[in-house]
């Protein structure tokens, strides 16, 4: 398994590229999954003997990183839950098969935002009739 340990520094250093990637630590939904991960991982292998598999903190760390992963609620939220399974996924915390079913329900939430009904618009432009006008036209 790769090492997913990751610190809160940034490692970018001074850019003047302001379209530069951003470096994964930049990111505050990866950075808390990580720091669960850490914890989880650091906790339970002080419970483990110095010539112990470290598999089970391993365990426990991963299941930690999933338990933070941001709902998928919301488009931030969205976004971030994709970022947190891409990391996870190419730090091996997760599987690549894993990923795939976690992305899966990103498209149904994706879809299902798409469905929310928008905010009719009222004003000038819309020839000020609001959201009950439209309803009280349609009805008759």
């Amino acid at each position: 398994m790769a090492d997913p340990t990751v610190s809160t520094d940034t490692g970018v250093g001074d850019q003047t590229n302001s379209t530069a990637p951003k470096h994964h630590t930049e990111n505050q939904a990866i950075l808390r999954c990580m720091r669960a991960w850490n914890y989880a991982y650091k906790k339970a292998a002080d419970d483990l003997d110095e010539d112990e598999n470290d598999y089970p903190a391993q365990k426990a760390g991963n299941k930690a990183y999933l338990r933070t992963v941001p709902p998928l609620s919301g488009y931030e939220n969205i976004c971030d839950f994709i970022s947190c399974i891409n990391f996870a996924s190419m730090t091996d915390i997760i599987s690549h098969n894993e990923a795939e079913h976690y992305l899966a329900n990103v498209r149904v939430a994706l879809a299902a935002l798409g469905l929310q009904r928008k905010p009719q618009a009222t004003g000038a432009k819309s020839g000020g009739k609001s959201l009950a006008g439209s309803a009280k036209s349609a009805e008759q």
